[in-house]
């Protein structure tokens, strides 16, 4: 008797367990649906939106808009200039006629000789100041 009474209480025991995991089973399951039914609603959302943007950014609609919208005209003729206009870079002035700065070389005006030497300035990693050396001008070329 006590064996069927205990086989009783553990087969109701175990049975309510198994319905209460059974119950936490579709409850998930209903969860794990409804996020992939929005997760599927997001993506059609996005591949309208994209096509959208396809459409809104092709090239002839916005060169139609910016000529209607904005007025833009292209540059009249008299209003570009020659290369001659633009003002040339004033050089620093050296003491000597020719100065060497690491990939910049500085040239006299053309009527003017260059000088016999020339400061070359070389900067080296290792040290902290730069050394200068006089080199004889056409030892450099």
């Amino acid at each position: 008797m006590r064996m069927i009474l205990l086989g009783t209480i553990l087969t109701a025991i175990l049975g309510t367990i198994l319905y209460q995991v059974k119950i936490g089973i579709d409850a998930r399951e209903a969860a794990l649906l409804t996020l992939e039914r929005s997760i599927d609603t997001a993506e059609r959302e996005i591949a309208v939106l994209e096509a959208e943007w396809a459409y809104l950014s092709r090239p002839e609609r916005v060169l139609e808009l910016s000529d209607r919208l904005l007025e833009m005209k292209p540059i009249d003729t008299d209003r570009v200039l020659p290369i001659e206009a633009i003002p040339m870079r004033i050089l620093p002035e050296f003491q000597d006629q020719i100065a060497d700065i690491g990939v910049i070389t500085l040239l006299p005006p053309e009527d003017e000789a260059p000088a016999r030497e020339m400061t070359r300035i070389a900067a080296d990693p290792a040290d902290d100041l730069a050394t200068i050396t006089r080199t004889p001008v056409g030892a450099l070329q």
